[in-house]
This record gives C-alpha cells, structure tokens and sequence, in this order.
C-alpha cells in the first residue's frame, strides 16, 4: 500500500504521487522526455542503463517492459549475458556511481573514456540518475501498481 496520499487522477500510483508536486512532476516528464529524445547518447544505450538500473532496484514491470522494441535486450542486460565490454564497464561504473562515487578513480573514468566523449558521459550520468531516482521513488513509497519490490534480480 502506498505510502504517501494519491491522487483521483488517472495513471499509475507513481504518476499519482507525482501529482502532489505538479511542478515537479511537469519537470521530471520534460528531463525524462529531454533526455531519451537526446542523440548525444544512443537510445539502445539508455535502454540499457534502464533496464539495468530495474534490475538492480527490483522492478519487475521495467524489466519486461522494451521501451526500443527489442525485448531479445532485457534478457541480455538482465543476465548479463553475450554483452559488449563498453556495456560490461557501464554496468561496473553505475554499480560504484550509485552508492559509492568518491570510489571512482581516474582509471574508471579513462576506461569509460574509450567508448565515450565528455558530453556523453555526463548525459550517462543524468540518464542513470533519473532512472535510479523514478525506482527508488516508487520501492520507497511502495508504489508498486507500477512495479514489485523483489530481494533478488527476478528474470521474466
């Protein structure tokens, strides 16, 4: 059961919560829609940093879901399997970047560097803070018409 009060309103309880704040709920749909519209990074890449991030925040409903029409990816994020090195390396560096940055080292960064430029790394880390920040919103409110809160990484 939610945590917080939710609108009447039409949409999923995240959407609901979100309610109670429109101005910042107006903001989080324009820096969503900013962002996976953006050809700074590739759409399959942010795909992937969500899926990920899904998978390692429990939600169920974003695992299976395929926001490129590939669903063949979620298995392969989710297990982890027949992924490229740059993949393999960004999934390492959100692992760290989520709960420990200051454990970033130059190393990390230049081995992200080869795949790369500076202004791709930085719309990285806004996709992956965004992401992030919509899971842990939704598990800590238990919104989860949306999603369900799973102990271990669930593969549909």
């Amino acid at each position: 059961m939610a945590r917080v009060l939710l609108t009447n309103e039409e949409g999923t309880n995240f959407e609901k919560a979100l309610n109670l704040i429109p101005h910042v709920k107006k903001l989080y749909d324009e820096l969503y829609d900013k962002l996976w519209n953006s050809d700074i990074v590739k759409r399959e890449t942010k795909e992937k940093i969500r899926l990920y991030l899904a998978g390692v925040n429990g939600c169920e409903t974003c695992m299976s879901m395929s926001y490129v029409g590939d669903e063949t990816l979620n298995q392969k994020v989710l297990r982890e399997e027949d992924l490229e090195e740059k993949d393999r390396l960004l999934f390492r560096f959100i692992d760290v970047y989520r709960v420990r940055p200051r454990d970033l080292t130059d190393a990390d960064m230049n081995q992200l560097k080869k795949f790369y430029s500076d202004t791709q790394l930085l719309e990285l880390l806004a996709v992956i803070n965004l992401f992030d920040q919509f899971h842990k919103l939704i598990v800590s409110l238990d919104l989860y018409d949306f999603c369900s809160l799973q102990r271990k990484r669930c593969l549909p």
